[in-house]
């Protein structure tokens, strides 16, 4: 997979559309679009993908092939914070159960 697709995955990750995120970096759409249809990048533009996406494995993205997504599957965003504290709720519930039943 090439870096233009990937990017394409990571932006729908968070993102409905690609003028949102033009929106978000305060950049023509016109030309967040040619980055993603192949244009090279620009430094500029690589560290505000990095800043909006601290999650991206910047190796998987800028590598043109599929060596560090060992899954077939796509790219995927974290857990939302919510959903983190949820997870978190039900391991800590867990916890204690087997806490009471070790007395």
């Amino acid at each position: 997979m090439v870096f233009e697709e990937k990017l394409k995955q990571l932006i729908k990750s968070k993102y409905g559309k690609l003028s949102d995120l033009a929106d978000k970096f305060n950049m023509n759409y016109s030309q967040l679009s040619q980055y993603v249809n192949g244009k090279k990048v620009s430094m500029d533009f690589l560290n505000k993908i990095i800043k909006e996406f601290p999650e991206a494995d910047l190796n998987w993205l800028l590598r043109n092939d599929d060596i560090l997504n060992e899954s077939d599957t796509p790219y995927k965003a974290p857990l939302t914070n919510n959903q983190i504290i949820d997870k978190i709720e039900v391991l800590l519930s867990d916890l204690k159960d087997q806490m009471e039943d070790e007395k």
